[in-house]
């Protein structure tokens, strides 16, 4: 009798145990991912530095911030989400002044998102939150792309920003 009882009370907390295991969570394959980051990347961001080509264009910039914000959804965690940028830019600038932005689809290019998906400025950007809290943005702007039809935004553009 004891070892029945001992057999079903292991088997009732094996069964708890999984079933707590399989609990929580959004259930969403890779949102997890993206819910993090979403967070890491939703907040107002100050221009630190900015570089095109490797030549320094800090100086373009005064005052520039840029602001990332959104909400979370399960359905679809890659977004569309929301930005703005405030302060002063070159003209013409490699920033619009708002837009829209999602995480890239494609499951190898983490630290990829996309800034205008979608539309003929639709741009990818690689994103890296460093060490000190830092957010820098890499942004290769072909020459002659179809959305930005100047030459004089076209290169590789760095940003650094400290968050607000």
């Amino acid at each position: 009798m004891k070892f029945l009882t001992r057999t079903l009370s292991l088997i009732t907390v094996a069964s708890l145990v999984l079933f707590f295991a399989n609990c929580g969570g959004d259930g969403g394959g890779g949102s997890a991912k993206e819910k993090t980051q979403l967070k890491k990347l939703s907040k107002v961001w100050e221009i630190e530095s900015a570089e095109r080509d490797t030549d320094p264009r800090t100086a373009d910039f005064t005052g520039f911030k840029l602001t990332l914000s959104g909400t979370y959804n399960s359905d679809s965690p890659e977004g569309p989400y929301d930005y703005s940028v405030s302060g002063n830019t070159p003209d013409p600038s490699p920033w619009p002044a708002s837009g829209e932005w999602s995480f890239s689809t494609a499951g190898s290019d983490e630290g990829l998102i996309i800034r205008d998906p979608d539309t003929a400025d639709e741009t990818p950007m690689s994103y890296q939150i460093l060490s000190n809290g830092n957010l820098v943005l890499t942004i290769n702007i072909p020459d002659g792309s179809e959305g930005w039809r100047t030459k004089e935004v076209s290169g590789e553009w760095v940003f650094t920003f400290t968050p607000q």
